[in-house]
């Protein structure tokens, strides 16, 4: 492969998604902390710290997972030829809208999963999506990408 080819994919694709699945994924821990909204979301699931299964397996598949949405992301705004500040904002909320949000909520409808914690997760669902457009923008803005 071409030196310059493998530069640029690294540059305007793979650094831009893995920077923005790092942030997203960071948000996820503040968002969840007990002194944040992870209190207010045990409480809705009727459980406490001590109902919840002690493990990594959540935090070494939540980032594969905020990556893998990270390089779809991005691959629809330099398919789609996105650069504007706006659009990015505008992709991401369609995205979540179309892809993360309906999922989470019919699960919750079949499942009976609390209402108020499916809009916590919905809602750190969007935050990350919120996080992979300002990553974008950022690296955009500075000719990163």
């Amino acid at each position: 492969m071409d030196p310059q080819v493998l530069q640029h994919m690294i540059t305007s694709w793979l650094m831009p998604s893995f920077l923005s699945a790092v942030v997203a994924f960071l948000i996820g821990l503040v968002w969840y902390h007990p002194r944040v909204l992870g209190g207010y979301w045990l409480e809705a699931r009727e459980m406490s710290t001590d109902d919840l299964k002690r493990g990594a397996t959540p935090f070494i598949l939540s980032f594969p997972l905020w990556f893998l949405t990270s390089l779809f992301f991005t691959f629809m705004l330099i398919y789609m030829n996105i650069h504007n500040g706006s659009e990015v904002f505008l992709m991401a909320c369609l995205l979540w809208v179309a892809f993360a949000m309906p999922p989470i909520v019919m699960g919750s409808l079949y499942t009976g999963y609390p209402f108020a914690a499916v809009a916590v997760d919905a809602s750190y669902q969007l935050a990350g999506y919120y996080a992979l457009a300002v990553v974008n923008i950022l690296m955009n803005y500075l000719g990163v990408i």
